[in-house]
């Protein structure tokens, strides 16, 4: 499996275009990927409003060198994604200003989606469920290029290719498959029923300045100056976890991925193009850890005192409420206009944390929990 490495150090345009055409170049062209008269779905990652600075979202400058070489192959792009929370017109509206796609779609002349509609789609070979509730205009695009970026986060560890895709999921209900598939093995194995039932036909990966730390929101910009290009996200994740200090082996997405004979072993990828950085020191990770298994009884009430929470802070927090409307498990309560954590409620997939627009949640977890939950 090929993957291309080009260099880019900055998200200058014309920087970011000549980059994305050399690596699509030492794929073989275009038209490995799309044909005229093609309707392309452009999915990046718009988690939620946040500013191309924050380094949370994939940056403007790579959708719009997409979107633009995609129009010159021929193809009929459009930008979609279904972020976090709640979904409407409006709220995508405010996202894509936000994000800089509105401001993309109006030098291009590209489509932004503002369809939520919802489909029902039959998946016989899924391993966390056999039906997926997916956005009706991605599973009608001839071809999805997936955007990610790339991130940390505290959930999952590392964030990339294979997750961008929960963003084919409506709305709210992302929240309910988070309550209904808790533990990381059954959402890892949720993740990749959605990429085998909309699989992606081409991955840029945005890491010209990824996050670490606190991912996929709140946590720090830092910069690794590439991008990168493969038919197989898999293939991309295992390359970019190890790239910034994570062993792929430790992901059970990836060791998942790898049984479901999905992700290709690590002597069978080839990369093409520019060399590899050497990023040192790696990526700051969360600094929370977390059982991910059943509990026997007379060990739960110790080990749950010891796992990761949400805390709001008081500073930062403007009762907006957010954290209360995207939680899945209904964890969060609001009191004369602050959040409450109601933590025998909590599944700890810290969407609250993700999605919180004034960066006022953090997860916290004691020394000791630190020190021997992993």
């Amino acid at each position: 499996m090929k993957i291309a490495v080009a260099r880019c150090e900055s998200y200058r345009l014309p920087q970011v275009e000549a980059a994305i055409r050399q690596l699509i170049d030492h794929l073989g062209g275009w038209q490995e990927f799309i044909r005229p008269g093609q309707i392309v779905a452009i999915k990046p990652n718009l988690i939620a409003k946040k500013k191309p600075e924050e380094a949370a979202t994939t940056h403007p400058a790579v959708v719009e060198a997409v979107v633009r070489l995609v129009q010159q192959a021929g193809g009929q792009p459009f930008i979609v994604d279904s972020p976090g929370g709640p979904s409407s017109k409006s709220l995508l509206n405010g996202i894509y200003k936000a994000t800089g796609m509105t401001a993309v779609a109006e030098r291009t002349g590209c489509a932004l989606s503002l369809d939520t509609t919802e489909l029902v789609l039959a998946h016989p070979q899924g391993q966390a469920t056999k039906q997926l509730t997916v956005l009706k205009v991605l599973a009608e695009a001839d071809v999805i290029i997936g955007l990610p970026k790339l991130k940390t986060h505290c959930m999952t560890l590392y964030t990339g290719a294979v997750k961008l895709m929960y963003g084919a999921i409506p709305g709210l209900k992302k929240a309910e498959y988070h309550f209904n598939m808790q533990r990381l093995e059954q959402f890892s194995n949720l993740l990749l029923d959605i990429n085998t039932l909309l699989p992606t036909t081409l991955t840029i990966m945005d890491g010209i300045i990824g996050m670490e730390g606190d991912g996929p929101t709140a946590g720090s910009p830092r910069e690794a100056g590439l991008l990168l290009a493969s038919p197989s996200p898999y293939a991309i994740d295992t390359v970019c976890s190890r790239l910034i200090g994570i062993n792929p082996k430790n992901l059970p997405l990836l060791r998942l991925a790898k049984e479901r004979g999905l992700c290709p072993d690590r002597e069978q990828i080839q990369l093409i193009g520019d060399p590899l950085p050497r990023i040192d020191p790696p990526f700051k990770l969360p600094k929370h850890k977390q059982v991910d298994f059943d509990i026997p009884g007379p060990l739960k009430g110790i080990i749950s005192r010891l796992q990761p929470k949400p805390i709001f802070s008081p500073e930062l927090c403007l009762g907006c409420g957010e954290c209360h409307r995207c939680c899945p498990a209904d964890a969060i309560q609001m009191v004369a206009g602050k959040p409450q954590l109601k933590a025998d409620a909590c599944i700890r997939c810290f969407c609250c944390q993700e999605l919180c627009p004034h960066r006022a949640v953090t997860v916290y977890q004691n020394w000791l929990g630190r020190k021997i939950l992993r």
